[in-house]
């Protein structure tokens, strides 16, 4: 009941409650998803977090889509909700927006992402013309909090090699 109420605050306690109680909160977060507060969704994208089932990286990637580029606190709810699933909740964002993925709250997601198919998209970022140069070392530095994976190791050689150019 309280997910349909009118009362947003209420909105976001029935779902803390649906996980508190340990529900399959993937209904709730489908329900939720495009509610228009982004605290809601916000909500949304944490009770995702260490959850396996084939539909939370489609639901991940639901919400991933909605962010603005300005929320910082969204972002990191979806970092968040992300934990322990990075890889495939990239990958079911990138196959929702396509090549839609470089905006600027496309590259936040990117950014803040973990996933083993990061790198590759970071390497993108930081060699593209367009991305001025004050920017470059904050999608350096994502590179670090990626954990150690073949594709770290070549996008880490192909800017080092490029460098060489």
């Amino acid at each position: 009941t309280a997910l349909k109420d009118k009362d947003e605050d209420l909105r976001l306690t029935g779902l803390r409650i649906a996980r508190s109680l340990k529900l399959d909160v993937i209904p709730y977060v489908k329900q939720l998803a495009k509610d228009s507060p982004a605290q809601v969704r916000r909500e949304c994208a944490i009770a995702l977090r260490h959850n396996t089932a084939p539909e939370a990286a489609k639901a991940w990637a639901e919400l991933a889509a909605q962010h603005d580029g300005k929320d910082r606190w969204y972002l990191e709810a979806l970092g968040i909700g992300a934990d322990k699933q990075e890889t495939q909740c990239f990958g079911a964002w990138l196959a929702a927006v396509g090549d839609k993925w470089n905006t600027p709250a496309g590259r936040d997601i990117v950014w803040r992402s973990r996933g083993t198919n990061v790198p590759a998209y970071l390497v993108k970022i930081i060699t593209d013309k367009n991305t001025a140069e004050k920017d470059k070392a904050r999608f350096v530095r994502a590179l670090d909090f990626i954990p150690k994976c073949k594709e770290k190791d070549d996008a880490l050689a192909e800017l080092a090699l490029g460098a060489l150019k």
